[in-house]
């Protein structure tokens, strides 16, 4: 996975808030469907292509670890 080494996930941020997720939600909303469902759904797929073009499952652990928000005792204010 060297390969995308040099890449940020910050750079994609509006593509994730303005399309990716409105589309999700959009999605879950038109289809009766609770939004949690659709992201796991659309987490797995993703998660299988990445399998499938070398990142680990170890290292699929590790990115969710890393992308928990502190709890809600820990959050910045305004996350509260």
């Amino acid at each position: 996975m060297t390969a995308y080494a040099g890449h940020r996930v910050e750079d994609h941020e509006a593509f994730i808030l303005d399309t990716l997720l409105p589309g999700i939600v959009g999605y879950a909303s038109t289809s009766g469907t609770p939004s949690e469902v659709v992201v796991m759904a659309c987490w797995m797929s993703l998660s299988t292509i990445l399998q499938t073009k070398g990142l680990s499952r170890d290292t699929l652990m590790r990115a969710i670890d890393a992308s928990r928000l502190p709890t809600i005792h820990e959050a910045p204010e305004g996350l509260q």
